[in-house]
């Protein structure tokens, strides 16, 4: 079941990493913010989002800090 949900959250994970460099940053997450919601957020607000889930500090978000952030 954990590989079921692992490989769903990977999927997701993609969606918003539109280069496929295996790291989500914040024009990537607003793109695909406003692509999927129709709503549009700033690059900042983008951003913050991205910060508050970066454990690394680089500024971007990985797979692993996207899965942390879901089972944490």
């Amino acid at each position: 079941m954990a590989d079921i949900v692992e490989t769903a959250a990977r999927k997701v994970f993609d969606r918003y990493d539109i280069d496929g460099d295996g790291q989500v940053t914040a024009e990537e997450y607003q793109k695909v913010v406003a692509e999927l919601e129709g709503s549009e957020i700033t690059e900042s607000q983008a951003q913050e989002l991205i910060d508050s889930l970066d454990t690394n500090g680089d500024r971007k978000m990985s797979f692993e800090e996207f899965w942390a952030a879901m089972n944490g």
